[in-house]
């Protein structure tokens, strides 16, 4: 008997093994794909990517005509069904041409997370018996902010604009951001074949991450009241959580500074009465919990509070009604719940409490 004859059985039952060990994990991805079982959870970015185009102004828009569209993030345990008009925007059924009340703004404004109904512009919406246009779209910022002004503020000439500013627009924005951003949620959201896989997400994943052990302090941590709230010392600045550490100290400041002030100037010239509203971020609406938990890191609320002033004082030196949130928002947020557990977005009763001090600013104005 030759040498090459002994090893051939060890070589037949070593393929004979791998074979068995490939057809089993053929076998058990096919019943993960075909039952659902072990889909991966979407990320952030592809859940946002799912519903947006491109946009030669904006950078982005949501998509035209959606009916009915769902959306889920599944680790934060929230939902959205969304519906868009032909222009991507939340206001299917809406005459542009018959509302004298648009809204500006970004996710808070769009109503991120909760039912169109739910949302403080169509809240006052119903409260005035009147139509209200939303071009809220989430990831917004001044630049196209701006856009939305000189584009549809300047066509349809609305008698009041109320602009919302969230403290993640604090921050040293480019001209081409929305193009940016739907740059990269666009590569953030295409992942290799392996990855989408059953062995990759329920067996190397939970490797990797009982590996991993825990450097230095968590980036979040659960308040007493079950809202989740993060270290903004540790969250990185694409994070959209909050201000710019760098805000208050480069050119950033400058330029959010100078684009409101084009805005105000510009609704001043067509003579659209504009209201400033400034939304506070969930740490900051929270910050007895925040200081409890992160008792060392306050200089990025500090920093929001100051941008926040400026802004107000820069709206108020050129006569325009300025309303920072973030006292109503800390009044109650003892009370009640205001924001999602762990998303930063307004829940259904942080959204009626906009729409109330709206509300009373309007008939204030009146």
């Amino acid at each position: 008997m030759t040498k090459s004859s002994k090893i051939k059985p060890w070589l037949q039952n070593l393929f004979l093994i791998l074979a068995g060990v490939i057809v089993g994990l053929l076998i058990v991805e096919t019943f993960a794909i075909s039952t659902g079982v072990a889909a991966p959870q979407k990320s952030k970015a592809q859940i946002f990517y799912q519903f947006i185009q491109p946009d030669a102004q904006l950078g982005y828009k949501p998509k035209s005509n959606l009916r009915d569209f769902n959306t889920v993030w599944t680790e934060a345990k929230v939902a959205e069904v969304a519906n868009t008009d032909s222009y991507g925007f939340r206001n299917q059924g809406k005459d542009y041409t018959k509302s004298n009340l648009y809204f500006v703004g970004d996710s808070f404004t769009w109503g991120q997370w909760v039912s169109e109904e739910q949302t403080f512009p169509r809240l006052v919406e119903s409260h005035l018996k009147q139509p209200v246009i939303n071009l809220g779209v989430p990831g917004y910022s001044f630049a196209q902010y701006e856009t939305l002004f000189n584009e549809w503020i300047a066509k349809y000439k609305p008698n009041t604009v109320i602009l919302s500013i969230v403290a993640n627009d604090l921050t040293n924005y480019s001209a081409d951001i929305g193009k940016k951003i739907y740059d990269t949620l666009k590569e953030r959201s295409f992942l290799p074949w392996y990855k989408k896989s059953f062995f990759y997400n329920f067996v190397v994943k939970n490797s990797q991450k009982s590996l991993q052990t825990p450097i230095g302090k968590p980036i979040s941590k659960e308040a007493k009241n079950g809202l989740t709230l993060f270290d903004l010392s540790l969250v990185p600045p694409e994070s959209g959580v909050s201000v710019d550490s760098d805000y208050l100290t480069s050119d950033a400041v400058v330029k959010v500074e100078a684009a409101l002030s084009r805005i105000i100037d510009f609704s001043q010239e067509n003579q659209v009465q504009l209201l400033v509203f400034l939304v506070p971020s969930k740490e900051s609406a929270y910050i007895n919990d925040y200081i409890e938990l992160f008792p060392d890191h306050l200089a990025l609320l500090k920093n929001e509070e100051i941008g926040y002033q400026r802004l107000c004082n820069l709206a108020l030196s050129k006569d325009v009604t300025c309303v920072n949130l973030t006292d109503d928002f800390r009044e109650n947020s003892q009370q009640e719940k205001l924001y999602f557990d762990i998303d930063g977005h307004w829940n259904p009763a942080g959204h009626e409490l906009a729409a109330q001090v709206i509300l009373d600013t309007l008939k204030n104005q009146l």
